[in-house]
């Protein structure tokens, strides 16, 4: 058992993440197997369904960020637009805490919506690792190539050998790093099994005629390396042909992903579309260009990588399905007060008090809403600005948190915190 995990992913982020996975693909793999089922295509897709449910929470969390963000954008914009011919420093401090005082308002926090992609990133990544070298995870299948791989070598075939083209279609990371590795240990079976599980379906063939004398144990192993790598008539280690019934992986690769990407994006599209946001456009025009790409990608891959990456979005279909119809029945105003209500109690043990936090926000996204409407941005003329601007605006700031928080019940926001520039901000709006 020890010497499977030989060859696993051994980084230091995604080998941990790496090895959990494999934990989740042996268990599953043994289960099927009590039922007569060893197909590493269909284990792989129900692999891939477990992973995506056990990060439906965080999808969630990134959707309903999302929601917030349609809402917010009018407001966020006006104040980029109030502020964008003024680079000085204070200027831009202050659209710095305008756009924080948006955030306020509607209980939501900048970061809220990366982290969970944050999260999802390091699993797909580690995922990846996984399906490309399923033996180093599973000793069942493991267990498949081992004989043969032990003849090859005590016949003087080297691992750089096997990862010859002619029986592979394209090298993947696993190859590569294995050719590397048995360099300096060629003694280590791992490696060889790490080949000879990329073989595509030709390669068995070839292998037979360049060594005839082993045709035997080589026949066998093949045969049940096919039994599990076949799925739906297709070898998982083939790469797709355009000439093949094959090619059908990237087509249904290109569909699948677009719709999936247009659904998630249906609560939010009609907004980044109608906005002048460049960001925004930019975005639009990546969801339309990455499903192409993906499926262009899917040629340059083994079958097993498509199935998985089909899979993933069939999932994600019925999954943004479930998450609209779920965010439909959600009134939006209870949304941002049970986040506002969040935010209270984040900002009181942080030792600020809402309440000015809040009362800033209000002020302040009033202002911009009704410049908004009247294609009209607040400003103020030059001369004005630059009297009543004599000193910085972190100065205004420890001046006006010493003063409001005597006013206030809650005195535990600290001189030049974000409670005292929202202070500053209430008074310049009087």
């Amino acid at each position: 058992m020890m010497s499977v995990f030989l060859t696993t992913y051994q980084g230091a982020i995604l080998g941990p993440i790496a090895r959990l996975l494999g934990y989740i693909l042996q268990g599953l793999y043994s289960v099927l197997s009590t039922v007569g089922i060893e197909n590493t295509g269909i284990c792989m897709i129900l692999f891939t369904i477990i992973v995506n449910a056990l990060m439906i929470p965080m999808q969630i969390k990134q959707q309903k960020f999302a929601k917030m963000s349609s809402v917010m954008n009018p407001e966020l914009m006006a104040i980029q637009a109030k502020y964008k011919n003024k680079k000085d420093q204070e200027s831009q401090q202050k659209m710095s805490l305008e756009t924080q005082a948006v955030y306020q308002k509607y209980g939501v926090s900048p970061v809220s919506g990366c982290l969970p992609m944050l999260i999802t990133l390091p699993i797909l990544f580690a995922l990846y690792r996984v399906i490309y070298n399923i033996p180093a995870y599973v000793p069942q299948v493991y267990a498949i190539y081992d004989n043969l791989a032990k003849v090859l070598q005590d016949a003087g075939v080297t691992v750089s050998q096997l990862a010859d083209k002619s029986y592979i279609s394209n090298p993947t990371y696993v190859v590569t790093q294995a050719v590397k590795a048995a360099k300096s240990d060629a003694g280590n079976i791992n490696y060889y099994i790490d080949v000879l599980s990329q073989f595509n379906s030709t390669g068995w063939d070839v292998l037979i005629k360049n060594h005839p004398d082993l045709t035997n144990v080589i026949t066998k192993t093949a045969e049940q390396a096919r039994s599990i790598n076949y799925f739906l008539g297709l070898n998982i280690a083939d790469t797709p042909k355009i000439k093949s019934i094959s090619v059908i992986i990237p087509v249904l690769s290109i569909i699948t992903q677009y719709i999936s990407t247009k659904l998630s994006m249906a609560g939010t599209q009609q907004q980044t579309a109608n906005s002048d946001n460049p960001m925004g456009q930019s975005m639009q025009t990546m969801n339309t260009v990455m499903p192409f790409v993906t499926g262009f990608m899917c040629l340059m891959f083994p079958i097993g990588v498509g199935i998985y990456w089909i899979a993933g979005n069939v999932f994600r279909i019925f999954q943004q399905l479930c998450i609209n119809l779920y965010f439909s029945k959600i009134n939006m105003d209870d949304m941002i007060k049970e986040n506002v209500e969040k935010a209270k109690k984040k900002y009181e043990k942080m030792g600020m008090d809402p309440s000015v936090l809040e009362k800033a926000a209000k002020t302040r996204t009033s202002n911009i809403n009704t410049a908004a409407k009247n294609n009209t941005a607040p400003q103020k003329s030059a001369a004005s600005s630059d009297n009543k601007r004599k000193s910085s605006i972190s100065d205004k700031a420890k001046k006006s948190s010493t003063k409001d928080i005597k006013k206030s019940t809650n005195t535990n926001y600290k001189e030049g915190s974000i409670a005292a520039y929202a202070n500053m901000l209430n008074r310049e709006d009087k």
